[in-house]
């Protein structure tokens, strides 16, 4: 138990993987990469040659910074002080209160009640999204009503009740095993991911969401939740003091989810924030990307640039932070350091 204790562990961090395991294995090679680096640039709009790639950032970085030079006396938020410190002040809101509760109250006149499992059916009757799931073998299910018995076990695990709680609160002979039976051995990860692109594309056929946001911004941010000990993801949590994974979500501005990913808590959640970029299969493709300190870093700026993704993180402590001029002959009026 000690040396399997071990390989878990090391499993889990990355320090030892199997031969047929190895990412490496799965990478690029250099001469495959070199053979699309032209084709790339060409579409991305990037310089080709080297120097004119590294001129090319140059030029933006020193674009920006004159225009932030030029802006900031007109800037009431961001101040630098006497020592060189950058100082960033909440921004007051100028929304009119008064007429977004006027609002509300009309909504809540017009707007009927609706119980979630309600929406599921309703859901249920428009999509039909329980085509996707069946038996891991066959192709009819061996369950009495089938479609009833997903919508229950969707309830039960999107509300996090788990299937004794379900069995609990729910009328009829359904009992903890029977849902538990359903989940085992009639959902998978691929089903799930295509009923939930089939959820999301016709979400996006509505124009309502499209004024509450935009569909080409997105924020990431990461949840913590309960696992057993006895686990190759969970890990103990020093901030909420327990053991558990973290559920990875990626939100669209329109208020849907495009893509979770479970995740250990330990690792720096950067590496994870483009995977919803490379893997959400839904009709909304953001290209910007907010989140918390988390989820940036030096290395990942550079790689969501290259990538066309715009990233656009809140960072903490930024002011303690070493921010660099396209030369160090430029000289700037209001924000030199």
């Amino acid at each position: 138990m000690c040396v399997f204790s071990h390989i878990a562990s090391e499993f889990k961090t990355g320090d030892i993987c199997t031969e047929d395991s190895d990412h490496r294995n799965q990478l690029l090679s250099l001469e495959g990469c070199k053979q699309l680096i032209e084709d790339y640039c060409v579409e991305m709009n990037f310089p080709i040659d080297i120097k004119q790639f590294i001129n090319h950032l140059k030029s933006m970085l020193k674009e920006k910074s004159k225009a932030l030079d030029i802006n900031y006396p007109k800037n009431s938020e961001l101040v630098i002080t006497d020592k060189g410190e950058a100082i960033l002040k909440r921004r007051k809101s100028t929304a009119d209160t008064s007429s977004i509760k006027k609002i509300k109250k009309q909504l809540e006149m017009y707007m009927p009640e609706r119980s979630i499992m309600e929406i599921l059916c309703n859901i249920e009757h428009l999509l039909n999204f329980t085509r996707h799931f069946g038996p891991l073998s066959g192709s009819e299910p061996k369950i009495d009503n089938a479609k009833e018995r997903y919508i229950l076990l969707t309830f039960g695990d999107g509300s996090n009740m788990g299937p004794t709680q379900t069995s609990k609160h729910i009328r009829g002979n359904i009992s903890p095993h029977m849902i538990h039976f359903t989940n085992k051995r009639h959902i998978t990860e691929e089903k799930l991911d295509r009923a939930i692109t089939d959820i999301i594309n016709y979400y996006d056929k509505f124009q309502l969401p499209k004024i509450w946001g935009d569909v080409n911004v997105s924020v990431a941010d990461g949840t913590k939740i309960d696992l057993y000990e006895q686990n190759l993801l969970s890990e103990y949590h020093i901030r909420y003091l327990g053991y558990g994974g973290i559920a990875y979500h990626h939100v669209s501005d329109t208020y849907i989810a495009l893509f979770s990913h479970f995740i250990p808590c330990g690792v720096w959640k950067a590496i994870y924030i483009i995977d919803a970029f490379l893997k959400n299969k839904s009709d909304i493709q953001p290209d910007t990307v907010h989140a918390d300190t988390q989820g940036q870093s030096a290395t990942l700026f550079a790689l969501t640039y290259l990538l066309g993704i715009k990233l656009m993180p809140r960072i903490r402590n930024w002011k303690d932070l070493n921010f660099y001029k396209e030369s160090k002959n430029l000289k700037y009026e209001h924000i030199e350091i």
